[in-house]
């Protein structure tokens, strides 16, 4: 018993540990752990790179008859010359002193988990998760991600060890390639943008460092055993070696894209982000190609740059031109709502404007809820939004004060097909996005009128729209301050709002082609006014709680009270 209690006891503290240090100590630690990726990844690439340069530089020295002889390089640097021969294994000797290159790739490595588990495995899933993308649960995600990363390693190691590497490199080429296509695709429609993004990065990276520590040193350290007791060097191993360091520098440059991709949310939040990482990595690869046979091969060398580069091009101009923003649909089961879109306006439908109304009336009334209000989901915030509160902060997707329910949706759904509203107004409705939260939650406007994105933080947001009707935007928001407007020309329930930088940051917008709306204050009340005569349904739609109707009638200015009660299981 007190064993499982100490079990127990352990397990939670390893889920919230990382809530116990402070937000700028949390800070710090990742600050300081880029700090050491980006510079022990700075010194693995460049000496990657310059040891296949080179490899491909060495020219066979005529007056050195030494044998094992392979070439050798003079070059300057620093106020001073470098000779540098290579030798084969085996008729060379070892010498007493050699330096290894290793351990750059293990400490990249060993720092690249460290940030992946503090970014993404600590804070329940705050930015390993997004909603708007699928729908599992925190273990599941980490489970995916560490399955991703260990799993395609060891299926790749496999491939290359077999004997078909050798025989038909080509074919294991196309299955490595098949392997990364699938899995770029599977964690773009699993994950966050940013956690997918970094997974993949997480992937590549694990096979550039199991083929240094599971291939390359340790045949490299058998044939320097051989060499050292002057048996045969088999050289077969110094070809695999050669292998996956070639497969390496391959890998580098889209490894790189994906560091750097971090801070541009166009690519990760992107709704064909998996695309783009594809493409970005043809691209990398195939200017990787031709820096590796530039020297020995200069026409085809200009072939993989120009190939490299018009992909780039053909990538920056479609994302530009918005042909790779499509009207998307990424609304999974949680966001239970109202389908129906604009009012379908009988033939006979005429301008309210020219409508003289005897009666008009004031819809008002209250949203509550019943049953045990659910905990939002805890949020790990940068520091300077973090310090926007007082205490924790939790995920407001139902929010409830007193029994009552905020943001809730109000809208008359049918009645109003005989009417056309054109008076729309243009004083702007304004989404401010504060303390890493959009605010409000839920707002609804007009077809045509202004939507005013702001951002309060002084960190960087983006507002990437999930639109059913409208055109997809993806705006960038770097400044505090700054203010950017959109209009929407299309009738929609509901365009959603995303921050790819913050995943958990959501808001909703009804745009509706009448002016017969309200959104629950914090008191749960609302209130529609100068609804003419008719009948009408009334809908509320919350997207947890789902959507109710009720039906009401105007037959003269005497206010109307109605009351919704929305619950856990609603549909």
């Amino acid at each position: 018993m007190g064993i499982s209690r100490a079990l127990c006891l352990n397990h939670s503290f390893n889920l919230r540990v990382s809530y116990a240090l402070s937000q700028e100590f949390f800070d710090w630690l990742l600050l300081l752990g880029r700090w050491l990726h980006i510079t022990v990844a700075v010194t693995w690439i460049g000496t990657s790179i310059f040891f296949m340069w080179l490899d491909r530089t060495f020219s066979p020295n005529p007056n050195n008859h030494r044998e094992g002889h392979v070439g050798d390089l003079w070059m300057v640097h620093g106020g001073g010359f470098y000779q540098v021969e290579k030798m084969l294994m085996g008729p060379t000797k070892a010498p007493e002193h050699l330096h290894w290159f290793k351990w750059e790739s293990y400490w990249t490595w060993i720092s690249g988990m460290f940030l992946l588990i503090l970014t993404y495995y600590s804070g329940e899933g705050t930015f390993l998760l997004d909603s708007s993308v699928s729908s599992i649960t925190f273990y599941q995600g980490i489970a995916i991600g560490l399955g991703t990363i260990f799993g395609t390693w060891f299926l790749y190691d496999f491939i290359w060890e077999t004997k078909l590497s050798r025989e038909v490199p080509e074919l294991c080429h196309i299955i490595t390639m098949i392997i990364f296509f699938l899995v770029t695709v599977f964690l773009c429609k699993t994950l966050s943008g940013r956690a997918a993004y970094i997974h993949v990065g997480g992937m590549l990276g694990t096979w550039m460092a199991g083929n240094v520590f599971m291939r390359i040193i340790p045949r490299q350290l058998k044939m320097v055993e051989a060499s050292k007791v002057g048996t045969p060097v088999n050289q077969e191993w110094a070809k695999n070696a050669k292998n996956r360091s070639t497969h390496n520098t391959y890998f580098t440059l889209p490894v790189i894209f994906i560091m750097l991709s971090n801070h541009f949310p166009m690519t990760y939040g992107h709704d064909l982000n998996w695309l783009i990482l594809l493409v970005i990595s043809a691209a990398g690869a195939a200017i990787r190609q031709y820096f590796v046979i530039r020297l020995k091969k200069p026409k085809n060398a200009k072939i993989f740059a120009v190939i490299g580069v018009l992909i780039l091009l053909g990538l920056i101009v479609a994302t530009s031109m918005n042909s790779l923003m499509p009207k998307t649909d990424h609304h999974t089961d949680s966001h239970k709502g109202p389908v129906s879109l604009a009012t379908p306006y009988q033939e006979d439908a005429v301008d309210a404007s020219t409508i003289k109304d005897e009666f008009v009336a004031t819809v008002k009334g209250t949203v509550s809820f019943k049953g045990i209000v659910p905990q939002g989901k805890k949020l790990r915030l940068p520091s300077a939004c973090a310090k926007q509160y007082p205490g924790d902060v939790y995920s407001d997707e139902i929010k409830v004060n007193n029994g009552h329910l905020q943001n809730v949706l109000i809208r008359i759904s049918k009645g109003l097909e005989k009417r056309i509203y054109k008076d729309v107004p243009q004083q702007a409705v304004e989404i401010d996005q504060r303390g890493c939260i959009y605010l409000p939650r839920v707002s609804a406007v007009r077809i045509g009128q202004p939507v005013a994105f702001i951002n309060s933080d002084p960190v960087v947001h983006n507002v990437k729209s999930l639109t059913k009707n409208n055109q997809s935007f993806n705006l960038m928001m770097p400044k505090q301050g700054q203010r950017e407007e959109k209009k929407f020309d299309q009738a929609e329930l509901l365009l959603e709002t995303k921050c790819s930088f913050h995943p958990w940051m959501s808001s909703y917008i009804a745009i509706l082609d009448h002016p017969f709306f309200a959104i629950t204050k914090e008191n749960g009340s609302f209130e529609i006014s100068n609804l003419p005569k008719g009948t009408y349904t009334l809908e509320a739609w919350h997207e947890v709680l789902g959507t109710l109707t009720q039906e009401i009638t105007v037959t003269d200015s005497k206010d109307i009270n109605v009351h919704f009660t929305m619950e856990r299981g609603e549909k």
